[in-house]
């Protein structure tokens, strides 16, 4: 049978919503996911089809009609009638472990969300740390992190971590990169970690070291020097905060004399010593990156952050947390996240349980089981045209800004939104300097269904509120 037979009886999602660049439209479908780029005579079926009139003349006549269905269909913007697709809940394995080692680190930053000072009494022994490697490689645990504080205070660093590598996990490393000071430390570290992820705050010694702290730069520099010779290629993580958004470019100029993967960039939030270190990460510095990101030739080796997704049908229904990974403090108290780490968020201490306990314990199981579909935690992502592409964001940043995990923070919603959005025009082959210049048209969501904006959109202007509305 013929679609265009099935014209009343095909399946179209309420909130099909739109945006234009000149005479192209980014259709995009909120239930999966989905979008793909239309004409205006193919978003004029589309209109015809959502709004329940009759198809509209084309100038392929039926066959073009028909064909503009079929890519509708193709591309799960419409459903083909008794097909509606379902969201199963999700069901995740344990991946992913972050260690961290110890809470001693021998550098105080204004930010750190562990708000590490000194090593704590009491952190997991030698022993005990094999033990956690042993669980986690049995229960199908891929990769683990090693965080903390800074990881390398711990002397039995190498020989837990290489324990973790010889059980079949991929190894990683977050550090300062001040402790990688010679070239035999450097060749240890080549030969056990998979990744190692190097904080860097500022292309300068001025920038860097505002937050880090006198001499850090030279020695972070240092490191990064010995890694490159010894055959690893790092990560940068860079936190963003409104006193370096302004230097980027000092940054990629830094890593143009190194082998780097790729500058991770982090904007600052709430979180942790962060919450009183003065800095108040906004709008206008989110804008200040995106404009170099999409604008400057160097920024081909930032990733900034929020969600990547540009494929189409990337679905995720929550961040991960107390599913695909977890977090180990130094004394062993188990949480859903690096981030979230408040007494009510704690599983349990593996001391006391195993890890395959834990695991299993109610505030871990109720993290995972909900999603953007169901579920009571992401209640307030219910009506969101991109919710299930970002899956929600980062649960912790939305912590810091609304106070509780399970509520969104309106201003990162913003970000998130616009975040995506860009992405998806940017895989559709708008340019930077497009994005740029007309990005409130092209960021701009209109519901298929009547071309009215869609109502979450200015979510963020409500006087007075911090949340976004909950949604029943």
């Amino acid at each position: 049978m013929k679609l265009l037979e099935q014209w009343s009886d095909l399946i179209v999602p309420e909130d099909l919503v739109y945006f234009r660049h000149s005479e192209r439209r980014l259709v995009a479908n909120p239930e999966l996911a989905a979008w793909c780029v239309l004409t205006e005579p193919e978003s004029a079926v589309l209109r015809a089809l959502s709004r329940g009139q009759e198809p509209p003349p084309s100038g392929g006549g039926s066959a073009g009609v028909e064909r503009v269905l079929a890519k509708l269909v193709l591309k799960w913007i419409v459903y083909l009638p008794g097909h509606r697709p379902a969201v199963r809940p999700p069901e995740p394995s344990l991946t992913t472990v972050y260690y961290a080692i110890t809470d001693g680190c021998n550098l105080r930053c204004p930010y750190c969300y562990a708000s590490s000072e000194k090593c704590l009494p009491g952190e997991l022994s030698t022993e005990e740390s094999l033990d956690l490697v042993d669980q986690a490689a049995d229960m199908g645990v891929r990769q683990m992190i090693f965080t903390g504080g800074e990881p390398m205070l711990r002397k039995d660093l190498f020989l837990v971590a290489s324990h973790a590598r010889d059980r079949g996990l991929t190894v990683n490393m977050i550090t300062n990169g001040t402790m990688i000071r010679t070239a035999e430390i450097a060749r240890q570290i080549s030969e056990i970690f998979g990744t190692v992820t190097v904080s860097v705050d500022g292309g300068t010694a001025e920038i860097h070291e505002r937050t880090r702290g006198k001499g850090t730069f030279a020695r972070t520099g240092k490191g990064l020097g010995l890694l490159n010779e010894a055959g690893v290629v790092p990560v940068i993580n860079h936190v963003v905060t409104p006193e370096n958004v302004d230097a980027l470019e000092k940054v990629c100029e830094f890593v143009d004399d190194l082998k780097v993967r790729r500058v991770r960039l982090m904007y600052h939030s709430d979180l942790g010593r962060a919450a009183t270190d003065g800095y108040e990460f906004g709008w206008r510095d989110f804008q200040k990156i995106q404009t170099f990101f999409w604008t400057n030739p160097m920024a081909d080796k930032l990733l900034p952050d929020g969600p990547k997704a540009s494929k189409p049908c990337t679905i995720r229904g929550n961040c991960g947390m107390g599913g695909n990974e977890i977090y180990i403090n130094s004394l062993g108290d188990v949480y859903p996240c690096k981030l979230v780490t408040e007494p009510v968020h704690k599983a349990g201490n593996v001391r006391e349980h195993r890890l395959t306990e834990l695991f299993a314990a109610p505030v871990l199981a109720d993290m995972r089981g909900n999603s953007v579909f169901s579920g009571e935690n992401l209640k307030d992502c219910r009506r969101c045209y991109i919710r299930a592409a970002c899956g929600g964001g980062c649960r912790a940043y939305h912590m810091a800004e609304s106070g509780d995990v399970h509520r969104n923070g309106r201003h990162l919603c913003r970000i998130l939104r616009h975040s995506m959005i860009s992405n998806w025009w940017r895989a559709a082959g708008v340019s930077g300097r497009e994005l740029t210049e007309h990005q409130d048209q092209l960021l701009q969501p209109h519901l298929v269904r009547d071309d009215t904006v869609h109502p979450v959109y200015e979510d963020w202007k409500t006087p007075g509120r911090r949340l976004l509305p909950l949604v029943n």
